[in-house]
């Protein structure tokens, strides 16, 4: 197994935590978080709370943010990645405890290896990134932070497809030293009913309800860290460990009965923290590694046998510093850089693939510039990147990509209740090893791509209720605007197998809204919804003003609850996406789909376990009615499709859940 030194960072109760927030407040307790009003960026802060079922993953709860698509090969512990405002998944840099798992968007994070009752709250930063995160995505930043609570939890969950869920959380603080642990088992054998038409949409004869096959899981993993606080200064240590054994089922019409991955991961991080009078700052290494083995001796992902074994190893260095000579200049900067690298073995293949790796270095260096009595904050940044090519010995582009990005949010607070924002800067991504040599199964690399560059721009507004209302009220609105060049985009062909190309010029541009709602500690219901236009500008006929893949036009999200001082709490979830294409020429395009929710949950009282019943897909969709030829606008007829997701992966009907939870040391108002 892998192993690697990792040390969290922004959560801690202490001055000398790292939080990633525009404001810096390097003697006051650090906030449990990010506050939504007080930073020009759009960011959503989610948590696990009361409000959440058990049901739910790191996946649905990001999914419930405005601005945010989450794409599913299947049910509960299946791959699962998050595209924001219309970018693509690697457009979205996602973090552990501050430490990057695909820097510089090298690779999707799935989110499925992420257990959710292993986080305290979930960041979702829409666009502009602080600059603690070193980090200038086109679409955006997911930052899951672990739990810090002293104290323990236990829960264990049985429901359909034989699957079982259980997790612990553990904590304890002995005068300067502190550690927690968390440990979770997902076991499923996911062999859910799905529509198949066989792949003939003229023909009704030969449609058929299946089971899905292979398509079973185990996954294991956690984190253990352990804390000193010496004077100013506080070392950390965290080990974050993975182990994944799945089948892979395939699509619709392609199933695959026999393949088979095996993922190895670990993540640590070794951390020193600091402070002193007017400053703050931290020094992070980390290592990341993993490895896949991927066994389809039948080849029946893409034809080809294979027994391949991907090796992927990033180890890197940052360092961040934050100041306040002045109550109205707060500067801020991150230096950084790291190696990645990819060794691919196939024992079928007739040659050995050489291994692959390239030097990273980033820099960024910003400021929060504070007027009017703090109701006017203007905060430039500009971020550097550098990449060193010179060892990819097959690649056809660029030996040395740099870029000098710069960016800028402003914020108007005319009133403690109503924030007005708006953010722009540019941006850029290289294409990652993945993307460039291929990977396992059917990803076919591409050694030619070009980098990724766009701009970005968005405007928003936030308002909330005086906290002397009974009911506490939150709205957020905003727009926001997409151009890239050169966009990488994954294109699927007849063998099912998926190449990336460059698409030229795109644009998203699109408007989200979010309602947070809490009456009378009686009702909590949390409403998104995103609307998005894109455009793939090519001047290829075959492409030109088509959508872009996987990008649904609209997505609403609403989750709802009743509850009677949490000894008796029912709740009803909403998710709705739109029909969207698979493909580059708009020629297929999945069926819309509208999945609703529901759960009940009893505790009667706090010192008890609770025991909670959650259905998903409570109406048990399957199937929608689709245009026949979504090619021709003029083709009225309908044909029956599978309710599926990325790629022709059939979604699971009813599924149900049920758990019982025993959390008697974490917050009354933190407990799921």
């Amino acid at each position: 197994m892998f192993f690697l030194f990792s040390a969290p960072a922004a959560f801690a109760a202490e001055p000398v935590a790292d939080v990633p927030s525009e404001t810096v407040q390097v003697e006051a307790p650090a906030p449990r978080g990010p506050d939504p009003a007080s930073t020009s960026a759009a960011v959503t802060v989610l948590r696990a709370d009361a409000s959440t079922p058990a049901s739910a993953d790191v996946a649905s709860l990001v999914e419930s943010a405005a601005g945010t698509s989450v794409q599913r090969l299947g049910g509960l512990g299946d791959f699962a990645a998050v595209s924001i405002r219309g970018a693509s998944l690697r457009h979205v840099e996602v973090f552990l405890d501050g430490v990057p798992l695909n820097p510089d968007g090298a690779g999707v994070v799935n989110l499925a290896e992420l257990p959710l009752g292993a986080f305290e709250r979930i960041e979702v930063w829409r666009g502009n990134a602080p600059v603690s995160f070193g980090a200038a995505p086109l679409g955006g930043v997911v930052n899951l932070v672990t739990w810090q609570t002293d104290g323990g939890a236990v829960s264990a969950g049985y429901g359909s497809y034989q699957t079982i869920k259980a997790d612990a959380y553990g904590a304890l603080t002995r005068g300067k030293l502190d550690g927690n642990a968390f440990a979770e088992v997902l076991s499923t054998q996911g062999d859910y009913r799905y529509f198949d038409d066989n792949a003939t949409v003229f023909n009704l004869l030969d449609d058929h309800i299946r089971i899905r096959a292979n398509n079973d899981k185990l996954q294991v993993g956690g984190f253990v860290r352990g804390r000193a606080s010496l004077g100013d200064w506080r070392l950390s240590l965290t080990d974050a460990p993975l182990y994944r054994d799945e089948g892979l089922p395939g699509s619709v019409n392609l199933p695959a009965e026999n393949a088979r991955l095996t993922t190895i991961r670990n993540l640590a991080v070794a951390r020193a923290e600091g402070h002193g009078g007017v400053w703050a700052g931290s020094a992070t290494l980390w290592h990341l590694g993993r490895r896949e083995a991927l066994v389809d001796l039948d080849g029946e992902l893409d034809g080809a046998a294979r027994e391949e074994t991907d090796l992927s190893d990033t180890v890197g260095l940052r360092v961040t510093a934050t100041a306040a000579p002045a109550a109205w200049f707060q500067p801020s900067t991150t230096l950084g850089g790291h190696r990645e690298a990819l060794d691919v073995t196939d024992t079928r293949a007739t040659e050995d693939e050489p291994a692959r790796a390239r030097l990273v270095g980033t820099a960024a260096v910003g400021t929060d510039l504070r007027f009017w009595n703090d109701r006017l904050t203007l905060s430039p940044v500009v971020q550097g990147v550098a990449i060193d090519n010179r060892q990819l010995q097959d690649a056809d582009g660029d030996v040395f990509i740099s870029s000098i990005d710069p960016r800028l949010g402003v914020l108007v607070r005319p009133t403690r209740w109503l924030s007005l924002k708006a953010n722009g800067g540019h941006y850029l991504r290289a294409p990652d090893l993945v993307e460039m040599f291929g990977n396992h199964g059917n990803l076919e690399g591409n050694p030619s791509l070009l980098p990724e560059r766009g701009w970005q721009a968005d405007c928003g507004i936030r308002g909330e209720a005086p906290r002397t209302w009974p009911v506490r009220l939150t709205v957020d609105a905003g727009a926001f605007w997409l151009a890239s060049e050169d966009r990488i985009v994954w294109v699927q062909n007849s063998q099912q197998s998926f190449t990336p190309v460059n698409f030229g010029e795109t644009r998203v541009q699109g408007v989200e809204a979010a309602l947070e709602l809490q009456a009378f500690n009686l009702v909590d219901s949390d409403t998104s919804v995103t609307w998005q236009q894109s455009r793939n500008l090519s001047t290829d006929s075959a492409y030109a003003q088509n959508e872009l893949p996987r990008t649904p036009p609209l997505t609403i999200s609403e989750a709802v609850s009743v509850h009677w001082e949490e000894r008796v709490r029912v709740g009803y979830s909403l998710s709705y996406t739109a029909a969207n294409f698979w493909d580059a020429a708009n020629l297929y395009r999945s069926a819309h789909r509208t999945l609703h929710g529901a759960f009940v949950r009893a505790q009667p009282t706090p010192k008890w376990p609770s025991l909670e019943l959650s259905v998903l897909n409570l109406t048990d969709t399957l199937t929608e009615v689709v245009p026949r030829n979504p090619a021709d606008p003029d083709d009225a007829s309908r044909a029956v499709s599978a309710i599926t997701d990325f790629a022709g992966y059939p979604l699971p009907g009813r599924t149900l859940l049920l758990t019982v939870r025993w959390q008697p040391s974490l917050p009354k108002e933190d407990r799921p």
